[in-house]
């Protein structure tokens, strides 16, 4: 049985990094689809205002430090909800109660130290980015 959900885990985690990865990048997701589709974006990002000359390499690196982290995020989160599910489920079973406990505490040390990781990143990128932008208009 938890050879099962080891599998599945596994297959999960695979799954939201070729998501992922197609979210981050559309010239991947739209490769071999043809020139159309890009040309369409193309005008829509230019119509709306949005910078289609591509951003500096600090502000991408940032971008996928920030998406990585939410990624992370979104792993402890989980492992939390499952925490408090164990708990509320343990029905008064010490072990299952201990174990629940830390795992609740694990994962709140977790996401406590990955929400200040993504807020320094933020900030760390938006002062970069200011720089390299005030740097090269000068």
């Amino acid at each position: 049985m938890t050879k099962q959900i080891s599998i599945s885990f596994v297959l999960f985690v695979a799954a939201a990094v070729l998501v992922s990865a197609f979210a981050l990048s559309p010239e991947i997701a739209s490769a071999g689809v043809g020139d159309s589709i890009t040309a369409g974006l193309a005008s829509a990002a230019t119509d709306s205002g949005y910078d289609t000359e591509g951003s500096s390499l600090p502000v991408v690196i940032g971008n996928l430090i920030e998406a990585l982290l939410a990624f992370t995020g979104m792993i402890f989160l989980v492992i939390t909800i499952y925490a408090g599910v164990m708990y509320m489920t343990a029905a008064g079973d010490d072990s299952k109660v201990t174990k629940a406990k830390g795992m609740l505490t694990s994962s709140l040390v977790g996401l406590v130290i990955i929400i200040s990781a993504y807020a320094i990143t933020s900030y760390v990128v938006s002062a970069i980015g200011d720089a390299a932008t005030s740097g090269t208009a000068s």
